[in-house]
């Protein structure tokens, strides 16, 4: 299990790694004072915290779940999923800038403003600005793996599509190697100098592994345009990736892309033409077989297919997509007693599949998948239970929706904060009935 302090923020999960405070006190210990040291650890704590709650606000808007973990490098922020090079480049842009903007320059403002007779709020207001502005513009810095790396590798993939990883980490290297040199001549920037020669090496190391990288991102982009909608825009990144000649699996990847933006456009003919591009030896995801015969109207043999997904727990970019075709042609409750509840297996399947169909705002299907699955006994009832409330309250059943919520908290589910911010429960709150709120008073906090 994971070490350190674990809790929820405005309904995101936020790990904090003893490894980031002992650096943190590392690099406080210049202020030779305990209680400056302390309040520099706080400063450093909640400025790298507001930071990467600016990456996780934005990755919620694009309709992606982060999690939040802060470790001796300092902090990161990831979701499922891929995003679109502009939208990847408006997530790495949030942290510094939430920082910069939110923080640093009132910080500044106000010290400005200051009495300068080097109290105690003057440094620890010279902590702030230090951390919220000189470090917020470092990390703008078109260096790999600094936000302002992943903000230079999302420009080029306009630029030089192909090619703006390998560009990415060619920059990136003689930024920091130029850092790095400038900072060694100065012994106050020793660590400066050491973190430079770190950066530097890691996009060298990052150059010498052969992986397909911007071959796997243009996929990803890929399955974001299909996700919009956009099939041609798909159809064009699986060929452009197909053309290149990549390694067996992100080919394998290219053409299933290309598959299911025809299975989208609702032509299982091109679909399985494009199949026979998979190179030697791949076995077509079964998903996209399924959906296939969903759309030809093979339902048992559409049934066979997603029932051995499911039950060998894949799942991908196109998760939703399977879901909401399953969900269109109402084969739902066939699926389900296919997977079967009989052995952990099937159960976690069903689990598995409630979350593809929530994901594909099949709210209904998947309150129902989730009452299979909780009847069967899962590992995690209270899990189960709380995701059946939010579907019931998507779905607009308010009332079923707070019985599951209810029942969620008996059975274990206890998180105070993801319950008072989690979007999907909005309906509940928003109620006069009392219930949420007499439930939220037994929860620790409440």
């Amino acid at each position: 299990m994971p070490s350190g302090l674990s809790f929820s923020f405005f309904g995101t999960p936020v790990r904090i790694d003893p490894s980031f405070f002992m650096i943190a006190v590392l690099w406080g210990l210049g202020e030779r004072r305990l209680s400056l040291i302390v309040s520099w650890v706080v400063v450093v704590t909640l400025s790298v915290l507001a930071h990467e709650l600016g990456h996780a606000i934005t990755f919620r808007i694009f309709d992606r779940r982060p999690n939040i973990v802060l470790q001796w490098m300092g902090g990161v922020t990831f979701a499922p999923g891929s995003l679109t090079p502009a939208r990847q480049l408006i997530v790495s842009l949030a942290g510094p800038l939430t920082g910069l903007l939110l923080i640093g320059l009132p910080a500044l403002v106000i010290a400005k403003g200051a009495l300068n007779d080097a109290s105690t709020w003057d440094v620890i207001l010279s902590q702030v600005v230090w951390v919220n502005i000189v470090w917020s513009l470092f990390n703008l810095l078109p260096v790999l793996p600094l936000d302002g790396g992943h903000v230079c590798a999302s420009v080029l993939h306009y630029v030089a599509p192909g090619r703006n990883m390998r560009i990415a980490h060619l920059i990136s290297i003689a930024v920091a190697a130029a850092g790095g040199l400038y900072a060694i001549s100065n012994p106050n920037y020793i660590f400066i100098a050491l973190f430079a020669g770190f950066l530097a090496y890691w996009n060298l190391s990052q150059l010498r592994t052969p992986q397909p990288k911007e071959a796997a991102l243009d996929v990803q982009s890929g399955y974001q345009y299909l996700g919009a909608g956009k099939f041609a825009e798909a159809t064009s990144h699986a060929q452009g990736v197909i053309a290149a000649g990549p390694d067996d699996p992100t080919l394998a990847a290219a053409v299933e892309l290309e598959a299911w933006a025809d299975v989208c456009g609702s032509d299982p003919a091109a679909a399985r033409a494009a199949l026979n591009g998979l190179p030697a030896g791949s076995a077509p995801n079964p998903f996209l077989v399924g959906c296939i015969a969903v759309i030809e109207g093979r339902t048992d043999d559409a049934l066979d297919a997603l029932t051995t997904g499911f039950r060998t727990v894949q799942f991908g970019p196109w998760s939703s997509i399977a879901a909401a075709i399953v969900g269109r042609a109402g084969i739902v409750d066939p699926l389900l007693d296919r997977l079967g509840a009989d052995d952990q297996v099937g159960v976690g399947a069903i689990v598995q599949f409630q979350s593809h169909l929530h994901y594909a705002a099949r709210f209904r299907d998947a309150a129902r998948a989730g009452e299979r699955a909780f009847a069967a006994g899962p590992a995690e009832p209270g899990h189960v239970a709380y995701n059946i409330a939010c579907d019931w309250a998507l779905a607009g059943d308010a009332d079923v929706a707070m019985a599951w919520l209810e029942r969620a908290v008996s059975q274990g589910f206890a998180s105070r904060s993801q319950i008072d911010d989690d979007p999907d429960l909005a309906s509940l709150r928003a109620s006069a009935s009392g219930r949420y709120e007499a439930l939220v008073a037994r929860l620790p906090g409440g």
